[in-house]
């Protein structure tokens, strides 16, 4: 007799997993501690797990950039199922255009994981690539890692690495002498990018801050990047103590050590200057980290960088004009150029972290010596072009308008040393109950924060600054002081030596508090305090920041049912007074005369912006946009060549800057997340100067760095047959810029650089995976992700200009020659985690 019995199905958990903003989340990893087995979340954030009977279910949801949620399952019985929805709490903060805060605010902007050894195409193979494309940011020099923001100079940007100050080459001229910026992406966790408005936390600059946290390793492992431009790589891990420090974690202590280096041989060559080339970049970096137990640590940060450009030139040949009047110029050249920029960081933390109050002590040491030796000469001819299509000389020499000579010197050293002592403070309080409410939103509170910090920093620097040039037009040497006579004259001379010693304080106290109904509304104020003595000025700086999230109330309530959710809005506006105290630059002429009375710049930011969340295509994007106006005063005059800003060294200007960014970022290909951005900006000055002995106030003039349109596109996509085939592609557009030459000729409007116009691309085979969703034939023991790329930059050969070189003809008619960045060149890379 054949009997026949139910089925019993196999009991499973099932649910929906989201961050606290609302987004759901993928790829999160799923584990059951009463089995092996590990799952993932869909795109729409849905997980099924089994339950296994007679045993404690306890899951684990793990995903980079959000805290590890762990929740236990009670009993089921067969053929029934549980459900349970989890919300992650981020633990990343904010790369886009809005304020940054710790925590809660931050999670409202532009969320990024930083990944290291990243597939997309750039060409220095820099971080601050990425910071170019965020919304109110711009530079037009893809050699570069310097950016304006909303207006501002490349000196007026924050940029701190675990909360320590770091500083960029002052004797720069241009982006190919630059190398590597501080900050290595293999070694970063996460960051805070704030263009305007930012907390009273953050020191003494107009414009922005960058807050880089290098990540603190979990495991073991290791990765390696080798290209035709240069090569990096990190080491990782962890050493266990034999006794547990905490109750989940023996860790003892941590390594993680980066290097790179990075030659730019064949990028250089793509330029019209033709000669040897010979840029050595490299640094090595460590964050070594010894816990004494599970609220005690010590973090020491490490960096040693060598940026070596050497160039003995050639030939140089540029075509410019219009197709009406074609010229050449055609310059050969001699000598050799000798830039050196070599820097070292050491500093040490002692951090105390235990329920809700953070101290963290820090010393730190950082020390540069820069070196610019060259001596250039060169002999010139510039002449008109045949253009005539029918001719038998279509592009040869028709006519020569002039021809001359130069000589360029320069013997100058820096070496300047900055030393911190610093404490920083977090407490959070339990805030008061809302009594207010009934129900679920009963137990809300309304959270408070209180940050402190103190500061003392003594900075020393020697400068010795010595260039002359002379030069000639058809044989004659043109005397700059129109004086007659047999005499050589050089068309500039400047020697000065200069040592300077200043000693700053500097203090914030800073206060975040939320209340409403629940907590939809949010208050961060402060204020900061610094006090120099080489211009002994004290400064106050007050600024707060409010937030509002319209949709918080209604949607809590119906946090169950995600069908009658409304959309995450979060409003935001900052208002604020920035002052930058002069460094060194901002205090020496164009003579080398240094003004240690030189006053502090100020700007009063007034920001106003909004974020939504939706979703399209079943997949999560966000929507951002800013408004801003910033009122200048004390401002410090200054021209850009190329790179290289020359300053004034007055306080002879005010001025305003004005604009909106937008920025929208999602999934628009399931599992890759793609950008656009727009910014339009306004920034003018007035310049006070002497005339005839009279003082007088120029019009209103467009500031040096007044670009009135920038856009940028990042886009990934994948081929739908295979998903590990890749490809990333970058435009930027940034509008032109004004040119301004030194002297009396900046208090009247300039020239215009051309619209800088670029396109990158970049394809990517993925050879080894670890994403379970898109494995690969290929497995390794010991390679956990592999891939090969080839980039191709300046897909379209558009010929950027990013300066001008000026040149007389036979009738001393002055000709501004354009110089041109990079042209195409291609890149492949080799990319292996372990």
């Amino acid at each position: 007799m054949l009997v026949l019995s139910p089925c019993k199905a196999q009991p499973y958990i099932y649910g929906k997993i989201r961050s606290d903003t609302g987004i759901y989340l993928q790829k999160v990893k799923i584990s059951n501690r009463a089995e092996s087995g590990v799952y993932f979340s869909d795109s729409a954030g849905n997980y099924k797990v089994p339950y296994i009977l007679n045993k404690k279910n306890i899951l684990r949801f793990e995903l980079e950039g959000y805290k590890v949620y762990t929740s236990g399952v009670i009993e089921i019985n067969e053929n029934e199922a549980f459900n349970l929805n989890i919300e992650m709490i981020s633990d990343v903060t904010v790369f886009g255009p809005g304020k940054a805060t710790a925590k809660k605010e931050a999670e409202r902007g532009q969320i990024i994981v930083i990944k290291p050894m990243d597939t997309r195409p750039s060409v220095t193979g820099d971080f601050n690539d990425y910071i170019k494309s965020m919304p109110g940011v711009s530079s037009g020099n893809e050699l570069s890692s310097q950016y304006n923001v909303r207006g501002g100079s490349y000196d007026e940007n924050l940029i701190y690495v675990n909360d320590i100050e770091v500083y960029r080459p002052q004797l720069v001229r241009s982006g190919q002498q630059e190398g590597l910026s501080f900050v290595n992406p293999d070694m970063v966790h996460n960051l805070v990018f704030s263009a305007g408005g930012f907390e009273a936390r953050y020191g003494d600059k107009l414009s922005s801050v960058l807050d880089v946290s290098y990540r603190t390793p979990k495991k073991n492992g290791a990765g390696v990047q080798i290209g035709l431009l240069g090569a990096s790589m990190f080491v990782e891990g962890i050493v266990k103590s034999r006794h547990r420090i905490g109750p989940r974690d023996s860790t003892r202590f941590t390594y993680l050590i980066g290097a790179r280096y990075r030659g730019n041989k064949n990028l250089l060559n793509s330029l019209d200057a033709q000669g040897l080339y010979k840029s050595r970049f490299g640094d090595f970096q460590s964050l070594l980290t010894y816990h004494f137990n599970r609220y005690n640590r010590l973090e020491f940060l490490a960096n040693y960088a060598q940026n070596r450009f050497r160039f003995e030139p050639e030939f140089q040949e540029t075509t410019f004009g219009t197709l009406q009047s074609a010229l050449k110029l055609s310059i050969g050249l001699d000598g050799q150029e000798i830039v050196d920029y070599r820097s070292g960081l050491g500093a040490l933390s002692y951090i105390y972290n235990k329920l809700g109050k953070e101290l963290k002590f820090m010393a730190s040491g950082y020390m540069s010596h820069e070196t610019e030796h060259y001596d250039i000469q060169g002999k010139y001819e510039i002449s008109e072009v045949d253009n005539n299509l029918g001719s038998g000389n279509f592009g040869k020499t028709k006519s020569l308008l002039g021809y001359g000579y130069f000589i360029n010197h320069a013997r100058n050293d820096l070496y300047f040393q900055v030393f911190n002592l610093s404490h920083q403070g977090t407490a959070k309080l339990k805030g008061i109950k809302n009594r207010s409410n009934k129900g679920e939103l009963e137990n809300y509170r309304h959270p408070a924060k209180l940050m402190w910090g103190l500061k003392y920093q003594l900075e020393v620097i020697e400068d010795k600054f010595k260039e002359w040039k002379y030069s000639d037009s058809d044989g004659y040497n043109i005397n700059p002081f129109g004086q007659s006579g047999n005499l050589l004259e050089l068309s500039e001379y400047i020697n000065s030596r200069t040592k300077i010693t200043n000693q700053r304080v500097s203090g914030f106290a800073q206060y975040h508090q939320g209340f409403g109904k629940v907590n939809q509304w949010s208050l961060v104020s402060g204020l900061r305090y610094l006090y120099s003595t080489l211009n002994q000025q004290s400064l106050l700086s007050p600024r707060a920041q409010i937030y509002f999230e319209p949709n918080k109330n209604y949607n809590l309530k119906h946090k169950k049912d995600s069908s009658r959710q409304r959309k995450n809005i979060f409003l935001k506006g900052a208002f604020g007074y920035y002052y930058q105290a002069p460094f060194y630059r901002e205090m020496r002429n164009f003579d080398g005369v240094v003004n240690t009375s030189l006053k502090a710049q100020r700007s009063i930011h007034y920001v106003t912006g909004l974020e939504f969340d939706f979703v399209k295509l079943k997949r999560p994007f966000r929507f951002s946009a800013e408004a801003y106006y910033k009122n200048m005063d004390y401002l410090v005059p200054y021209i850009l060549d190329n790179v290289r800003i020359r300053y004034y060294a007055t306080n002879s200007s005010r001025g305003y800057a004005t604009g909106f960014d937008t920025r929208i970022n999602g999934e628009f290909i399931k599992g890759l997340e793609s950008w656009f951005t727009l910014s339009v900006l306004k920034t003018d000055e007035k310049i006070t100067y002497v005339k005839d002995s009279v003082v007088v106030e120029s019009p209103s003039l467009r500031r040096p760095t007044d670009r009135r349109v920038s856009a940028s596109i990042m886009f990934q996509d994948e081929l739908k047959s295979n998903s590990n085939y890749r490809m990333h592609i970058m435009l930027n557009f940034g509008s032109g810029l004004p040119y301004y030459l030194g002297g009396a000729a900046r208090y009247r409007e300039g020239n215009t650089i051309p619209a800088y116009k670029r396109v990158d691309i970049g394809f990517s085979k993925v050879i080894i995976s670890s994403d379970p969703e898109k494995p690969t034939k290929l497995k390794s023991k010991f390679i956990e992700d592999m891939w090969i790329g080839v980039d191709i930059y300046n897909l379209l050969q558009i010929n950027n200009v990013i300066s001008y070189m000026w040149v007389k003809d036979f009738n001393n008619t002055t000709y501004g020659v354009p110089n041109y960045l990079t042209g195409r060149r291609l890149n492949v890379r080799v990319v292996m985690k372990f």
